[in-house]
Order: C-alpha cells, then sequence, then structure tokens
C-alpha cells in the first residue's frame, strides 16, 4: 500500500475506509470512509487527527487537548489518552466521512458538533456509557 502520507501531500486529500474500532460510534469498523486533508497550522480540540506513532503505526484519533507542541489523543471509543503526541507526526485532518452513502462534514454538521462535545465531554462518563451499551448487548462494529 502507498505511504499515506506521500499520497496526501501529492494530491492534497485521501480516502480511505479505517479498520479498528477506535473511533466508534463515529467511524464503524470497515464500514465508513473517512476523508483526510493535510493539516494546515494547528489543531483544535475535538479535531480528528491522522498522524504516526513512532512505531509507523497510521493513527486517526480526536484531540483531547491542545498543548504547545504536541497533542493529547484519543479514540472515541476508548477511555486511555495519549498524552504529548508530537505535531510534527500528525500530518492529516479528517474533514468528514461518509455514513451509510451519507456524507458528514465535520466542520458544517451541526449535529456532529453536538455529539462530538457530549461523547469528549468526559472519559470517565464515556467508560461508565461504553459499559452501559456492552450489557446492553451493543458493540463497536
Amino acid at each position: 500500500m502507498s505511504d499515506y502520507k506521500e499520497v496526501l501531500q501529492k494530491n492534497g486529500v485521501i480516502s480511505f475506509t479505517p479498520g479498528g474500532i477506535s473511533m466508534w460510534p463515529i467511524i464503524s469498523n470497515r464500514a465508513d470512509t473517512v476523508i483526510i486533508k493535510p493539516v494546515e497550522g494547528r489543531l483544535k480540540k475535538y479535531d480528528v487527527a491522522f498522524y504516526t506513532r513512532p512505531s509507523g503505526q497510521y493513527v486517526l484519533h480526536r484531540v483531547m487537548r491542545v498543548n504547545p507542541d504536541s497533542y493529547d489523543m484519543c479514540g472515541d471509543s476508548q477511555t486511555a489518552v495519549e498524552k504529548a503526541v508530537p505535531a510534527q507526526a500528525v500530518f492529516g485532518i479528517m474533514e468528514g466521512y461518509y455514513k451509510n452513502k451519507k456524507y458528514i462534514d465535520c466542520n458544517k454538521n451541526f449535529f456532529y458538533k453536538l455529539f462530538v462535545r457530549f461523547w469528549s465531554c468526559s472519559v470517565f462518563w464515556r467508560r461508565c456509557l461504553i459499559k452501559g451499551l456492552s450489557i446492553l448487548g451493543i458493540r463497536a462494529k
């Protein structure tokens, strides 16, 4: 597979269907398609960043805190915050995504913005909600 960073720099946009459940319920495993554009300037809290870990692994997670030269990140279905992700490791930002063939613009969709703020308000409450959903048999797909 091509290097995402190189393709993004060359084309100015990439789209792909992520694998994994770390961004559920916003992004479903191997079902939704994300649209990534290059980072221009600093990210803001609640942006979804596309970055690489030192191991070379690509990650799509939400910005939970903006630090002077790094970000604290967390997947939407995760409860542990990854602290101090270097700003230079981030090369893309999710502009939107397709869910069930419907495009959701991360910058313009009111319900997306509202949900993200509610969902991200507290990792503790998210842990409780995910546990409750699990008990009801509702799991990440």
